[in-house]
Formats: C-alpha cells, sequence, structure tokens
C-alpha cells in the first residue's frame, strides 16, 4: 500500500513534504565545475534549466507540500519568484556545511509526524515516480536514500529527526555514501537505498541529459 494511504499518524495520515535545496541562480556562484569548461554564463544558464526543471518534476508528486530551501544573497527577490511560480514555499538554509544545512531543514519538515524528502537541482533521473518509491520506503523504514554514480546521494528522505546522520561526512568526496552507510549502521537505523541514478557536475554529464533528450 502507498504510504500516502497507509503510513498513519495519530490516526491521520502523514503530512509529506518535499524539500528542493537549491543556491540561488546567480553568475559565478553555480557549477563550478561547469563554469570551468563551458564558462560562468553557460553554466548560469544550465544550472537555471536543471532547477526549472527540478521544481516541475517535484510539482508533479500529487499530495505534498513543496519546500524550495535556498541558500545566497537575495537582494532582488529571486527566491520568493521561483517559488510563487512554481507553487512552493520558500525557505532558506541555515549557516553550516551541508550536513547541518540538510539536518536542519529535515528537523523543521519532520514536526508534527510527517515524512520528508530531501533532493538537490541536478538530478534529471527523480521525477513524481521516484518521490512516491521514497514515500513509500518511509513507511518501512527510517530513512530512504538515492545514490548517485559517483558516490554521493541525490536525495535523502527521513520519517525520524535523525541529524548524526549527517555529521562528520566528508561532503563533496566519493565516499559520502559509504560513510553514510556505516553511520546509519552505527546508529542502528534502518534504511533502503533505491536504484542508483546519476547527477550533473561535468559537462559529460550535461551531455548525457541533452543526448536523453534527443532519444525520447
Amino acid at each position: 500500500m502507498r504510504s500516502s494511504q497507509s503510513d498513519r499518524v495519530g490516526g491521520g495520515t502523514a503530512r509529506r513534504v518535499v524539500i528542493v535545496f537549491a543556491r540561488l541562480p546567480q553568475l559565478g556562484r553555480v557549477k563550478s565545475r561547469l563554469a570551468a569548461a563551458l564558462g560562468e554564463a553557460a553554466a548560469l544558464a544550465i544550472y537555471r534549466e536543471l532547477l526549472d526543471d527540478t521544481l516541475a518534476r517535484v510539482a508533479g508528486c500529487a499530495s505534498v507540500e513543496r519546500w524550495l530551501c535556498v541558500t545566497g544573497e537575495d537582494p532582488e527577490g529571486q527566491g520568493e519568484v521561483l517559488a510563487r511560480s512554481h507553487g512552493y514555499r520558500l525557505t532558506r538554509q541555515i549557516d553550516g556545511d551541508l550536513g547541518a544545512r540538510m539536518a536542519a531543514s529535515l528537523r523543521e519538515a519532520l514536526a508534527g509526524g510527517s515524512r520528508a524528502l530531501l533532493l538537490g537541482c541536478d538530478c534529471p533521473g527523480i521525477d513524481a515516480r521516484v518521490l512516491e518509491q521514497a514515500f513509500e520506503v518511509l513507511a518501512r523504514h527510517d530513512l530512504v536514500f538515492v545514490p548517485t554514480e559517483d558516490g554521493g546521494y541525490a536525495l535523502v528522505g527521513a520519517r525520524v529527526d535523525a541529524p548524526a546522520v549527517f555529521q562528520t561526512i566528508a561532503w563533496g568526496g566519493s565516499s559520502v555514501m559509504a560513510q553514510t552507510r556505516a553511520r546509519l549502521a552505527m546508529l542502528g537505523l534502518s534504511w533502503r537505498e533505491l536504484p542508483t541514478l546519476w547527477d550533473v557536475d561535468e559537462p559529460q554529464d550535461w551531455a548525457r541529459v541533452l543526448d536523453a533528450r534527443r532519444a525520447s
């Protein structure tokens, strides 16, 4: 049975929240590896496209609250425009490393017995079907992950507040998922991993996106 129907808290259906983690699209502040190869303007254009596409794909998941959780200075109110145009609540990331920021956002979303998923904006393979699968996992497990080919993960979901899962992880390296598995086992938490996907960090990754579009 689907978690939206069977995973109940206090006699009611559990609230479901999907958080998109994003950096505000600003020249020279996004996709540094793409910028090094293609230039800052091209990297910004690609990032904007990836972000818009992610927000649209998440919006295809029914019966969820959608949060856009941003970092970066925003004097022109870009975040509010993005959030409003796609039907999201705008929130901001706290200061700290990636783990601290993710843990804080998940804690806020989990209040009141919710189930929460958090994802970045550069994994084209995450769509409404994957999000539903992740919520279904949370009916039986504490956490769920979508690993990526580079050794990290593109999505984490939780039904428990477990900030220790995100502590002392070497973020940005090729062993993020391996370190996370070890931490989960040490903490005695249950988790499941969905099929491995890939994200867009290098020019060849963007070429892969374009190839997939041409083939569809």
